[in-house]
Order: structure tokens, then sequence, then C-alpha cells
């Protein structure tokens, strides 16, 4: 059995803040004259020809069963009759929008020819009532595959009160161990050739500006079928890739104490532990031949706080034979990776 001693990981999280917007008044049009071609949006497009917003978009937002998934503030929902493409917007309810109001925009970054889940159209939508600005609608480019690992304990918990959010289940609940658990192992066995495509994917995307939300491992998706790692809600800062980030956010390292615990109500037994971190390892170890075939580094000058916990974690000691952080980057320098 391998011994793993805890490490305490710090757990960083960036809440999606919805900000006002201006006020609406007198009646709107269906869609939004802008002076782009819209018929060079595929998904405005096909909404003007299946006459979505009047006669889809409701269902969409109403129907249990096209609910993909829920965060603390946003949500997302599949579109019935369009498979390429997703709903998100804040957890208001359905009850208080006026469909009848609804009208859309091309935001399509027309420069960005890979699919990152980007949004390509916003659908704004007036609230009825006293609410004075309206609710807007992302349409983000589908992704396949299952989010990896677990969302950071900021995003299940009430930041005031410490208490659970709403129909959220406890940080440590067996059930996001096996779903750590299970994630972890299925990106420990895609081919190398996936992490490859995932450092060309980052690269395409910074040289128009957009990086990797990091601190949350959800941003990252694993398809088996398809044998890739897929990224969504990537943020464009303008700054350059991190790769020590990238390997943050793929091991989903902050998960790992939890996960490994001995001392919370959902002990995990010792051989899925062992699974757990052999998978870490073989995930690092993919990882970071990636990065030596596409020629790509660490930072040390630009290191994160994120990735100094990983560098911090037992699996980044195991892999670098040391627990001392400047024999670890003097590892990362000999193998070519710092």
């Amino acid at each position: 059995m391998i011994k793993i001693s805890p490490i305490n990981l710090s757990n960083i999280y960036k809440p999606q803040t919805l900000v006002k917007s201006p006020i609406f008044r007198g009646a709107a049009d269906t869609f939004e004259k802008t002076s782009k071609n819209v018929s060079q949006n595929d998904f405005i497009k096909w909404a003007q020809d299946t006459d979505y917003l009047k006669n889809g978009l409701e269902n969409s937002l109403t129907n249990p069963a096209n609910l993909l998934g829920k965060g603390f503030s946003h949500s997302a929902y599949t579109i019935d009759g369009n498979n390429d493409y997703i709903l998100r917007t804040s957890n208001i309810s359905a009850d208080v929008l006026d469909f009848s109001s609804a009208k859309i925009a091309d935001t399509e970054d027309k420069e960005l020819d890979i699919n990152i889940g980007q949004q390509i159209a916003e659908i704004t939508v007036n609230r009825k009532g006293e609410y004075t600005f309206p609710e807007k609608i992302e349409v983000l480019k589908k992704q396949t595959g299952d989010s990896i690992g677990i969302a950071p304990s900021q995003a299940l918990y009430i930041e005031d009160t410490g208490k659970l959010r709403e129909g959220e289940k406890p940080y440590e609940d067996i059930s996001r161990k096996e779903k750590y658990a299970k994630t972890i192992h299925q990106v420990a066995q895609l081919p190398l050739s996936a992490y490859e495509q995932l450092i060309e994917t980052i690269q395409k995307a910074q040289k128009k500006g957009y990086v990797l939300d990091h601190l949350n491992s959800n941003n990252l998706m694993v398809d088996e079928t398809n044998q890739s790692i897929n990224i969504i809600d990537m943020d464009k800062k303008g700054t350059k890739a991190d790769y020590g980030n990238v390997l943050y956010a793929l091991t989903n390292i902050y998960y790992f104490e939890t996960f490994t615990s001995q001392y919370d109500s959902a002990k995990m037994p010792e051989d899925k532990i062992n699974q757990a971190f052999k998978d870490t390892l073989d995930i690092i170890n993919k990882f970071t031949q990636a990065m030596k075939n596409k020629q790509v580094k660490f930072d040390k000058d630009t290191c994160s706080i994120e990735f100094l916990n990983f560098i911090l974690s037992m699996p980044c000691s195991f892999f670098c034979k040391s627990f001392d952080v400047n024999q670890k980057w003097a590892k990362f320098k000999q193998m070519g990776l710092a």
C-alpha cells in the first residue's frame, strides 16, 4: 500500500457575477439588427428558420428534461431540435421572464475556428413586474464528455453562512468521491495524443486571447468515445497559456486530499485510494510527455498558487522523487519542462 500523508491544499474559486444590463423600454423586435450578417451565424439562422424564440425557447428553460447541469450561479440547458449548442442562464425562475420580448444578437468570435464551448449568440429576455433589467441567456457551442472531477468547495457553500447551497451534497460526499475517481481514471486511460491535442487547442485559443479558467476542473471534459479532452468556459484575458494551471485542473489535485482523507464519514478503501494515486501519476506522466513533444514549459516566474499546491501534493512529490520544492523545479528543468 502507498502511504499518503495529508497535504494542505488551498481551494480558490472565482465566482461568476451577474452584471446588470441596461433597462429596455418599449417593444422589442424578435431579432436585433446588427451590422453583422446574421446568416453567417448557424444558430441564428436555425433560430430564424424554426422561429425558436417564439416556439422553443420557453420550453428549453422550463422542461426539467432539458436541464444539463446547475452550478451555484448558472444553469445549462439542451435545445430541442439542435444538438450543436446549449443555453446557459443565471439561476433565475423562468416564471419571471417575458418570453414574448426575446431577441437575439450575434456574439460569435468569427476568428475562433475551434470549439472551446464559447458563446456564439446572446438572447435577451425582459423580466416581468418590478424587475427592470433583462435576463441575458448565452448560446454556447456544445461540448461532449463528462466534466472532470469535483468543483471547488466554494461553489457548493454559501459564502456568508458556510451552509450548503440548496440541493447540493457535501464536498466529501461519497457520490462526489466516486465521480472524482471515475473521471480521473477516464483521463488517465486516454492516449498520449489526447493530451497533445489538448495542448494544441490551448495554443490555438491563446492566440485569440483565450485562457483556461483552471480554478474549476469541471471546465475540462473527458470524452471516452472520441478519446479527447474538451474545454469549456475559457476566459478572454489576452494572457499567455499557463501549463502548470492546466495540469492543476487536469489532475483535479485540489480534491485529492479530500478523496484520500481517513477522517470523514465517506472514508475510501485502500484499493481505490491507490488507484486514484496511480491514475494521477499516469496523468502527470502523459501530460508532461505531451508538453515535451509540443515544446511547451512551466514558468517558475509566473507560477500560480494553484500550481504551487500541485507541486506540494503527494503525487507530484512521488513523480519528482522529492519533497523539496526547489528540487522539484530542478527536476522539471532537467526534464526540459521548465
